[in-house]
């Protein structure tokens, strides 16, 4: 007697079996996959998920919804210094999404683009049909010489603080985006009319770095040889700075008029206020690192071979906290320095 094919497992082969490409994969077909991790090396895990409305808009096209969830947890692989290998996807989607064949043929196309650029491969995971909120959740992992990962707590006295690509593109993002879906009502005024003066250019820049997120996979190996802690900046430079202090129990010193920004944001003043959402809006997926002083110019030398731009934005020193320095040499404060779940 010949049964029906059971429609998840349909659903999986018609949009996934393809991107299952490693042999531990079983091409779907299993419970469960198999990881042979090298000799001499640690398995580095990371995951992270996103939900609809939250951390995407359920309008924004499906390719970069896919790869946005994928690329959040590749930066956080490569800032431990490791190089990524797999991850898990696991789908929870309103009825609508799935039942379209164009949307999640669009969705699959952007993760089978990203897995290329980034040599990665799914695994598994699982899919769920829910009544209204999307969610997303991936499980990444990387590999790194044993004993070797970076991680958060190494910074100390005298390390130089340094910053990858550039700062708050993508939380200006956030607000272009939310402007165009839903109209400039839904912004607070004084940020709206700061978003109307700024160039279309710039508009429409960073609401592409809003969508698609650049992690620094590039700037393992320099982490590796040089960085004594990194994390990466996915909630806001000035916060993140902070868990990185707390974890390092050291104080970190920030200079406004080092951190580095997109042409056309760099004239932003200490008092403007997107310049303050530049600092803490999150959405960044830049890699902030300490360098013992003796290693920087190896470090910058290492990032520029690897075609990644890093700028030195402060130290480190002794005590607890963050202080951001403005350009009149005093010290800024935030009401909010990142964003937090949790608030």
């Amino acid at each position: 007697m010949n049964l029906p094919e059971k429609a998840e497992d349909t659903f999986i082969q018609r949009y996934f079996a393809r991107l299952a490409t490693d042999d531990g994969a079983f091409g779907l077909h299993d419970d469960a996959a198999s990881i042979s991790v090298p000799d001499h090396q640690d398995l580095i895990v990371s995951t992270d998920t996103l939900v609809a409305d939250v951390h995407f808009f359920a309008e924004d096209p499906p390719a970069k919804i896919a790869q946005k969830a994928l690329r959040v947890n590749l930066s956080d692989i490569a800032a431990k210094g490791a190089r990524p290998v797999g991850y898990f996807l696991n789908l929870t989607l309103p009825d609508a999404f799935m039942r379209s064949d164009e949307w999640m043929s669009e969705f699959s196309h952007g993760l089978q683009q990203d897995q290329s650029e980034f040599n990665v491969h799914l695994m598994g995971g699982d899919t769920v049909r829910c009544a209204n909120t999307g969610v997303i959740t991936i499980c990444a992992y990387g590999v790194v010489p044993t004993g070797q990962m970076v991680r958060r707590n190494g910074a100390e006295a005298g390390d130089r603080l340094y910053v990858t690509g550039t700062i708050g593109d993508a939380a200006l993002g956030l607000l272009m985006r939310k402007a165009k879906l839903h109209g400039l009502d839904t912004i607070d005024q004084d940020i709206g009319d700061a978003i109307r003066a700024l160039d279309p250019q710039i508009k429409r820049h960073t609401e592409d770095r809003y969508l698609l997120p650049q992690p620094r996979t590039g700037i393992s190996s320099a982490l590796l040889a040089h960085a004594s802690a990194a994390m990466d900046v996915s909630d806001g430079l000035v916060g993140d700075a902070r868990t990185l202090a707390n974890a390092s129990s050291v104080a970190l010193k920030i200079h406004t008029d080092q951190i580095p920004y997109s042409t056309g944001l760099e004239i932003l003043s200490d008092e403007s206020i997107l310049q303050r959402i530049c600092l803490t809006g999150g959405d960044d997926y830049e890699i902030l690192c300490t360098v013992p002083a003796g290693q920087c110019a190896s470090f910058e030398d290492s990032a520029v071979a690897a075609n990644i731009a890093v700028a030195h934005i402060g130290h480190v020193k002794s005590g607890s906290g963050v202080e951001v320095i403005g350009n009149d040499g005093k010290e800024l404060s935030f009401s909010q320095s990142s964003y937090d779940h949790f608030s």
